[in-house]
């Protein structure tokens, strides 16, 4: 009687030891799979708020660009009416030259020097502070394009971890066309960032280089 108690205790221990799915330390495919989606929509979202950022940060570069430009675009308004006036005192000049006498003469020639210094001093600082655009937007843009080229791997990375993911899952297949549809995305708008920016810096150049001949 106890050999039989004792052989029954026996039994119910094991049975409490084995788990209650024969296959629960089995790994478990499907979990994995879901375990490896959801890191991977996680470290998007890090990827799309880091893009956010930079975003952000080339909108602020635009922003003083756009500053930059416009003050720059008064400094050369200021400088055509120099250059309009000068041309009237050059024509003045010509005239007096045929009518007034040379005490009259010394008096304008030195007003026209006087004329003349302001505007290479106007010129020589318009040239100084466009030059210093330049450089700014020089080293904004190596700056940014640094940012979307580390990006750009990390997205390439993400791209080939879910490819290994993808097997015949529908649910893996679905996030994967999500998961390029949003990369292609964020390319696009960061290509059309910097052509904006290029086009800004151009058009810039093309109005103020005319009025920076010394």
């Amino acid at each position: 009687m106890e050999h039989v108690t004792h052989r029954q205790r026996e039994q119910h221990f094991t049975l409490m030891r084995q788990p209650a799915n024969a296959n629960s330390w089995e790994s478990n495919p499907m979990l994995d799979l879901s375990r490896e989606l959801e890191e991977t929509r996680r470290e998007l979202a890090r990827e799309k708020n880091l893009t956010k950022r930079f975003l952000n940060e080339e909108q602020e570069t635009r922003r003083k660009l756009e500053e930059a430009k416009q003050k720059l675009a008064r400094k050369a308004k200021w400088n055509e009416l120099s250059i309009t006036k000068e041309k009237d005192i050059q024509d003045e000049f010509e005239s007096l030259k045929r009518t007034c006498d040379p005490e009259s003469m010394n008096t304008f020639m030195i007003a026209t020097e006087v004329q003349n210094n302001i505007k290479r001093t106007m010129k020589k600082e318009l040239h100084h502070e466009f030059e210093q655009v330049k450089v700014a937007y020089s080293i904004n843009k190596e700056h940014f394009y640094q940012k979307i080229q580390f990006e750009r791997r990390n997205q390439a990375a993400l791209q080939q971890e879910l490819e290994q993911l993808r097997g015949p899952h529908p649910s893996s297949l679905s996030f994967g066309s999500e998961l390029r549809d949003s990369l292609q995305e964020q390319r696009e708008s960061e290509d059309m960032e910097l052509l904006s920016a290029e086009s800004l810096m151009q058009r810039m150049s093309q109005k103020i280089q005319p009025h920076l001949t010394l």
